[in-house]
């Protein structure tokens, strides 16, 4: 008989390793399968390059690459194994994969089959060598990607990694590209901050940005602002420069941004550059079932981190955690808490009897003499 895993975890940043070693800690046998050597993706957790990040519960006071290697690290704590139950040997622990999901079908109300690609996408994205793996419950941890502003980058290229790689030469340190105003905010205290970005959610980046500095710029890089008349109320009242012209280029020094060329010939300098242009969870994988979006593009999840349908109900045997979860915050510590969280209710729905109906009910059975 083919082998079934208790849970597939697809994604190992911090909400995928924490559900895997949770799932595992509870003596259950997980895959967990890690996509960067394949597809070349890179979740914010790991874009630090220089910076290091300072909370992260754990790995504290560590760079991103750092970051990657200690997660991978983590699960070595719970290694596959064989163990005992109900008379019958089976196995526990993680088995890590490097594989990008393609494709997760329900073969039964008992399993799910998951298939991968399991060498480097080309550069135009197209799929070589592919596999598969069965499990009885999925946490889907595969984050998202987030957009980018239209600035000397090449678009002719189908990938991610080949689209942004002249953004990404910035990205990583105090003087790059920050996608998060919480997580980066404090590097730019009293300094002036560009924001690049359309749209009344725009404001959220302001708002937060308030915390460091009183010196903000919201650039639509040559779009129309896409404000609600609240918003740019606001915005104006609260002293935020509002600058609606295209971007040409950066302007750049070694790995450090300095500011922008514009296409009306100016040029404009800031100290801190942040850029807020929408999110797309990772979960093409997930088409044959039919899960709902939030508003952000987002997974919805129940409270304990069900994927939901389009209805509102709870998908059987899937759950979900980390930065793809719609409503959470997108901060490593909450990626633990949501892995968690997702990693122990897979792990607890395979148990093979449950309490009695009565316990949690307040009508508990009165003790046998």
């Amino acid at each position: 008989m083919r082998e079934v895993f208790d849970v597939l975890v697809i994604g190992a940043g911090p909400g995928g390793t924490q559900a895997a070693v949770s799932a595992a800690h509870q003596m259950r046998h997980v895959l967990l399968l890690d996509a960067s050597k394949v597809s070349r993706r890179r979740g914010r957790a790991y874009w630090s390059k220089t910076v290091k990040i300072e909370d992260a519960p754990v790995f504290a006071g560590i760079t991103g690459a750092q970051f990657a290697k200690a997660l991978q690290g983590w699960t070595v704590g719970q290694p596959e194994r064989t163990i005992r139950r109900g008379g019958e040997e089976r196995m526990a622990g993680i088995r890590r994969a490097d594989g990008f999901a393609l494709d997760l079908e329900r073969l039964d109300d008992r399993t799910f089959e998951l298939t991968y690609a399991t060498e480097a996408l080309s550069r135009d994205g197209q799929v070589g060598a592919t596999t598969t793996a069965r499990g009885r419950t999925v946490v889907v941890a595969s984050g998202f990607e987030d957009g980018w502003p239209d600035i000397e980058t090449n678009d002719s290229a189908a990938r991610m990694y080949r689209k942004y790689q002249l953004v990404y030469r910035y990205a990583g340190n105090s003087r790059g590209w920050h996608l998060c105003i919480r997580c980066d905010g404090h590097l730019h205290v009293d300094e002036h901050l560009a924001v690049v970005g359309v749209g009344d959610y725009i404001f959220e980046v302001v708002q937060g940005a308030q915390d460091f500095t009183d010196r903000i710029t919201v650039l639509t890089n040559g779009r129309p602002h896409g404000m609600s008349p609240q918003v740019l109320a606001a915005l104006r009242e609260r002293g935020t420069e509002l600058d609606e012209g295209k971007i040409e280029a950066h302007i750049g020094q070694g790995l450090n941004l300095l500011g922008f060329r514009m296409a009306d010939g100016r040029e404009l300098f800031f100290d801190g550059f942040f850029v807020d242009e929408g999110l797309k969870a990772n979960d093409e994988f997930l088409h044959r079932f039919d899960v709902a979006h939030a508003d952000d593009g987002l997974l919805r999840c129940s409270a304990d981190h069900e994927v939901l349908d389009s209805s509102g109900e709870p998908i059987p045997g899937l759950w979900a955690a980390g930065d793809i979860v719609a409503g959470e915050r997108n901060l490593i510590a909450s990626a633990f808490a949501s892995g968690q969280d997702a990693g122990l209710e897979a792990s607890d729905s395979l148990r093979r009897w449950a309490a009695p109906a009565e316990i949690g009910t307040g009508d508990l059975p009165p003790h046998a003499d």
